[in-house]
């Protein structure tokens, strides 16, 4: 399995990092490289996230060739405009109708929607975006959540923890429920 995480300016690294651990987790349970991770940002080389970490990319949007079975796009402390994030929310709509399962953390959400890959589909955010979010994107169906939902190969969540959730979701519909419950005990989360 192909996945790309998506960095961008002010991203969440929690975001990113916590389904990062869930999927080199599964790895390790499978022995071998079951997922394989790609950073891909819109430029090589390092990304600044919201906590003032630089974070390499292994890809950047233009030279992306491999097909991604999974894009999960994270949350930034702020979102600003539809301008910002061009290049990625490009890429997205392009890229986005013919990927597997794409999914979105928090306000990621957003980048998705103005790819146009939601209309008409339910996405969750975290409760404090969802109200920007609806009026935005008004064929959107949100719903505001610290959880996580899926419509279809449409995945969101709330926030940074239920992003691990969500991965776990993920890896439960490959692996099977006894691998994501190891894979959470190994992490140290609470059954769910």
């Amino acid at each position: 399995m192909h996945v790309a995480m998506m960095l961008y300016a002010g991203f969440q690294l929690l975001e990113v990092s916590g389904p990062m651990d869930v999927f080199h987790e599964a790895n390790r349970l499978c022995g071998g490289t079951y997922y394989e991770q790609h950073l891909v940002g819109p430029s090589p080389g390092p990304v600044l996230s919201s906590n003032g970490t630089m974070v390499s990319t292994t890809e950047c949007l233009v030279e992306t060739r491999t097909p991604f079975d999974v894009v999960m796009v994270p949350g930034a402390r702020v979102l600003g405009s539809t301008a910002e994030h061009r290049a990625l929310v490009d890429w997205l709509s392009a890229s986005g109708r013919t990927t597997g399962r794409l999914a979105c953390i928090s306000n990621g959400a957003f980048l998705l929607a103005r790819a146009g890959l939601a209309d008409r589909r339910w996405l969750t955010a975290h409760w404090r975006d969802a109200r920007r979010l609806a009026a935005e994107h008004p064929s959107v169906h949100v719903l505001p959540s610290p959880g996580c939902l899926r419509d279809g190969n449409l995945y969101s969540s709330g926030g940074a923890s239920a992003a691990i959730r969500l991965a776990l979701a993920l890896v439960k519909e490959d692996l099977g429920e006894k691998a994501a419950r190891n894979i959470a005990g190994a992490l140290s989360m609470p059954p769910h």
